[in-house]
């Protein structure tokens, strides 16, 4: 589904003609990825969320021209916090863990919607670019009713760990579901038998995309095999960067690699102090 576009293609973003001009269309087909993927865009330089910006060129034989270039903003609570703290302490060391793991899930997943991704030489700057008729498009009879997952409470996970994901969550910028059917970060009962039993303060730790994403999945549509392997793709990669996110932002976590499984214990030392 492409969404309507707001931008002229002549229009620097930002504002400043020294950093390029980024096409409409571009933006629109990266703004519908995110956004199917369960994530929040960015406005400006505002988060959180995602940052599409035009790509700035290394040198002046790094041609860019018509790239975007993505980054990720964090809270403005932990992005307060950094500026203010030496970088190596817990806040300055915690943004820098969700920035880059956010950007490495982004790497990890955009591919599977049609765009082209790759670095600048130095690595850090993630740059995206695709054709405009490529990526996946949402019917409008394509949205089916489903009922609401069961809710943390409903599933009777401890409220105190619950809380403490929150926070963490909050912290990195991300949106935690309020129900297992719903976007964001999720929060289900850790299975019996799996490294301790369901009922001992564990919960397992997922993510889910946006509805139209797994609506489009689960459709007869001739684009839910694409989007079936969108949403495997955005489920492992936010997975992955979830891992690292949370611990950075105040959560005790357990990998299970044998099952790709993460397991949320509690809170651990939080990355900004009261």
């Amino acid at each position: 589904m492409t969404l309507p576009s707001h931008r002229k293609p002549s229009s620097p973003v930002g504002g400043d003609p020294r950093r390029g001009v980024l096409d409409a269309a571009l933006v629109d087909r990266v703004t519908d990825a995110v956004l199917f993927a369960g994530l929040p865009v960015a406005f400006g330089d505002q988060g959180p969320g995602v940052r599409i910006r035009p790509a700035e060129a290394v040198d002046p034989a790094d041609r860019c021209e018509g790239l975007a270039a993505l980054d990720w903003l964090p809270s403005r609570r932990l992005a307060d916090a950094a500026a203010m703290e030496d970088p190596q302490h817990a806040a300055g060391s915690a943004r820098q863990v969700v920035g880059v793991s956010m950007v490495n899930a982004l790497a990890e997943f955009l591919p599977a919607f049609g765009l082209d991704v790759s670095r600048d030489r130095s690595g850090r700057e993630l740059r995206v670019g695709g054709s405009a008729d490529s990526g996946l498009r949402v019917p409008p009879d394509v949205l089916v009713r489903r009922p609401a997952g069961a809710t943390p409470a409903e599933l009777g996970l401890d409220a105190e760990l619950v809380d403490a994901v929150r926070r963490s969550a909050a912290l990195a910028g991300l949106p935690v579901a309020v129900h297992l059917g719903a976007a964001g970060v999720t929060l289900g009962p850790w299975p019996t038998g799996e490294g301790g039993t369901g009922g001992d303060g564990g919960a397992d730790i997922g993510w889910n995309p946006s509805r139209r994403l797994s609506d489009l999945a689960d459709s007869g549509s001739p684009a839910a095999g694409l989007a079936a392997v969108a949403r495997t793709s955005v489920h492992a990669a936010m997975l992955h960067a979830l891992g690292t996110i949370l611990g950075a932002c105040g959560t005790e976590l357990r990998w299970f690699h044998a099952r790709n499984r993460l397991r949320a214990l509690g809170e651990s030392t939080p990355a900004i102090r009261h």
